[in-house]
């Protein structure tokens, strides 16, 4: 799957799901009077701006230096394991998360987690566990774990599979008051099952849908098009395949949609 699907998963569902819960060092603020202990969220507070910014390596040195001082913070572990999925870092993203679940075995979203980084390992069943355990507590919000759970099915090329549960994550994701999600990462895999599965109709319906919420979504724009120049509408195939090289052509997105464009004959 294409690299900016993944995105998606990591900061939709990974790290702003993995802020709902923090234990003490990712959600306690405090001004500390002179003397007084210092929280932890106040030591944290650089990391956690950093990684928000997406400047993962200095945000984990942040983490690695706190954990030397708090060694059984279940929070900070799993903010250094997310640090390193940031980085593509996949083992010690899995020891981080495991050091989280020691200090606090409950963390649902450490489970979640480490769910996806045992999928960017190709470990399935080790990712279908975590994911299955996350969604067993009833208080955590299961958008996450069903949308992690129908990226798996993707990458395993079960389509079926994958539609059925990113509509399940997607009947989870608020909603804007057009009936459309807030956020556009399920609504694209359950696109993209639709096209998988040759429901061509269907998948060109959600696809448009789905560049309602986000306009500048180049995997929605290209795959509209290649749905189009399929049902033999080449003149509007040409337009979304003209957006996707306009935004960004050096891409692989980009460098697909000018050869596609070679091949389109449109007399307008």
């Amino acid at each position: 799957m294409k690299k900016y699907f993944l995105l998606f998963l990591l900061i939709i569902f990974v790290a702003s799901c993995g802020g709902k819960k923090q234990p003490e060092s990712g959600m306690l603020e405090s001004n500390p009077k002179k003397g007084q202990k210092i929280p932890p969220a106040v030591t944290l507070k650089e990391s956690n701006d950093l990684l928000a910014r997406g400047r993962c390596s200095d945000a984990a040195k942040g983490y690695n230096q706190f954990l030397q001082k708090f060694p059984n913070d279940a929070g900070a572990w799993n903010l250094l394991g997310l640090c390193y999925i940031c980085e593509r870092k996949h083992e010690p993203a899995v020891a981080a998360f495991k050091k989280a679940l020691a200090a606090r075995p409950a963390y649902t979203d450490v489970h979640n987690n480490l769910g996806v980084a045992y999928m960017e390992m190709k470990n399935y069943p080790e990712a279908r566990k975590e994911f299955l355990i996350a969604l067993q507590d009833k208080n955590y919000p299961q958008a996450g774990p069903y949308f992690n759970l129908a990226k798996l099915a993707f990458s395993q090329q079960s389509y079926e599979e994958s539609r059925a549960l990113s509509k399940k994550a997607l009947d989870l994701v608020p909603k804007q008051k057009d009936g459309l999600p807030e956020e556009a990462g399920p609504l694209l895999l359950y696109s993209l099952s639709l096209e998988r599965l040759n429901r061509l109709d269907e998948a060109e319906s959600s696809f448009r849908d789905l560049l309602k919420v986000d306009s500048r979504n180049l995997e929605a724009s290209f795959s509209l098009a290649t749905i189009l120049k399929r049902k033999n509408q080449p003149c509007v195939a040409r337009q979304y395949y003209m957006q996707v090289v306009d935004a960004d052509p050096l891409s692989d997105l980009g460098q697909r949609s000018l050869e596609a464009l070679k091949e389109i004959h449109c007399q307008q």
